[in-house]
């Protein structure tokens, strides 16, 4: 009987220390599930932070406004190259899209009563330097300057997607310029293109015969020159990428006659978000 009961105590007590070894290894596998979903949800919002700036647009001062004043607003359009300049070849003409592009937003600002269009050259058809469409431009008191062109790659390449330039850091108008062209890649993001870069903003210096591209959230201010008709104008202003001349895709959404009007509208409306105003058409 004795050791019958011992026997009895001991297989208990076994049991017991079983029991508790399973209860020890279930807690150590919860604790491993949740390290493995710790790591997944930091994984997950690492790369939302990196990617973040491909998606989403940039807001280095979200409670900045710039100060417009009352309409009727006098907004600039330039079409880039034109004349003797083609400017980029590919499934279109760059010049060619430029000016059609520029034409319908023309229309546009023109049927809006809260807007006065202003032109950077006599003609479409006349051949001008950036620094001359600025001085043009300054003539006429602009409050706003878009300028408008079309990206190119070299052959065999797929690049695509919509990029924009403000004027640089540093320069008076950097702030101003900045905020438009959030609307601006906002817009064009909506409409479906891809945006390059960080958030479609990015900068460029000229380095001698070299051009340096930054991405916008490098602040820092440079004495580089950016593009002419950034560093000339009197007012704020952006430079516009609107899609790639040389992708075939890219063209018949954003290059067509079509798709030239319907970027013109994305501008159209970036620029009413600007100062302020309802869209035509809008409810």
């Amino acid at each position: 009987m004795a050791n019958h009961a011992k026997h009895t105590i001991l297989r208990k007590r076994n049991h017991s220390k079983r029991k508790g070894q399973g209860r020890a290894r279930f807690k150590q596998g919860i604790l491993l599930l949740f390290c493995a979903f710790c790591l997944c949800a930091g994984g997950w919002l690492w790369h939302e932070a990196l990617t973040s700036g491909q998606t989403a647009r940039i807001a280095v001062e979200d409670d900045f406004r710039p100060q417009v004043g009352d309409p009727p607003y006098r907004v600039a359009v330039d079409a880039g190259h034109g004349g003797s300049d083609p400017g980029a070849q590919g499934v279109v003409n760059e010049a060619q899209m430029n000016r059609q592009t520029a034409q319908a937003l023309v229309e546009m600002l023109e049927a809006d009563p809260n807007y006065i269009p202003l032109n950077t050259r006599d003609s479409y058809d006349t051949t001008a330097k950036p620094g001359e469409r600025a001085a043009y431009a300054n003539t006429q008191s602009p409050q706003l300057l878009l300028s408008i062109h079309g990206n190119s790659a070299s052959e065999g390449s797929s690049a695509s997607g919509f990029e924009c330039y403000p004027a640089v850091p540093g320069r008076t108008w950097h702030r101003e310029s900045f905020y438009f062209a959030e609307l601006l890649a906002a817009g064009m993001q909506n409409a479906g293109s891809h945006l390059r870069g960080r958030g479609g903003v990015r900068y460029l210096y000229y380095q001698g015969e070299n051009k340096l591209l930054v991405e916008s959230n490098h602040t820092e201010e440079r004495q580089e020159r950016s593009f002419t008709i950034l560093e000339d104008v009197n007012c704020p202003a952006v430079l516009a990428e609107q899609c790639f001349v040389t992708n075939e895709a890219d063209v018949a959404q954003f290059g067509s006659e079509e798709g030239c009007r319907r970027v013109a509208q994305i501008y159209y409306e970036a620029i009413c978000g600007y100062f302020g105003t309802q869209p035509l058409g809008s409810s």
